[in-house]
């Protein structure tokens, strides 16, 4: 009945949901940043007296933290998609699994895997709750007004349309990822008639 943007990022709030027909806007996962630079420090501390072998358990142990903090935020965002009856739209973000195993840099191989993770918790506990999921196109989801759709300025957190309208920028793109049309998938579907077993039929026989 209603459609929900999720617009995933690095930095401040992992996840910022909005959702189009209501304009309710939820922001989560804001101490994940806070996580990430907690650890970054002392990896750089530890590296500096050489001691390898416990920055492989701290990498670990950021990673299991994040992984807790990760299937708590898209649980929450399957209970805000049960409680307005809506679907979810993701953008489709390429390479972000062989960026993660190429990448050089642990800190961006973190936030690769993280945004990876995320997405498939998303998928699997919207699968069992019967939430369809779109992924859309990312192109300008960023860059246009979500009100106008006019092309606008975005600075870090901060998005303004040349009409005057100011926005916090992931807000902003959490609506324009909602807002775009024909793109509720058939996701789900698409995977329980390849595996023939129907979340949606086992509802309805329970």
């Amino acid at each position: 009945e209603k459609h929900i943007g999720v617009d995933l990022n690095t930095t401040g709030h992992c996840a910022v949901v909005a959702v189009k027909e209501t304009g309710k806007v939820y922001k989560l996962g804001k101490k994940a940043e806070h996580i990430h630079n907690k650890y970054s420090k002392i990896r750089k501390m530890l590296q500096k007296k050489g001691l390898y072998s416990v920055i492989k358990k701290i990498k670990n142990r950021e990673s299991n933290i994040i992984r807790d903090l990760n299937h708590k935020i898209s649980r929450k965002i399957i209970d805000i998609a049960v409680l307005e009856k809506g679907g979810i739209q993701l953008e489709k973000l390429k390479g972000i699994r062989s960026n993660r195993v190429r990448s050089k840099t642990f800190k961006y191989a973190l936030h690769s895997w993280s945004f990876y993770q995320l997405q498939k918790f998303i998928e699997y506990k919207a699968l069992l709750a019967g939430v369809p999921v779109a992924y859309v196109n990312p192109a300008y989801t960023s860059k246009s007004c979500s009100k106008c759709g006019l092309i606008g300025e975005r600075n870090d957190k901060y998005f303004k349309c040349p009409t005057g309208h100011v926005e916090n920028a992931d807000v902003n793109a959490a609506f324009n990822i909602a807002l775009i049309s024909n793109s509720i998938s058939r996701l789900q579907a698409d995977r329980d008639v390849r595996k023939g077993n129907s979340v949606s039929h086992k509802r309805q026989q329970n």
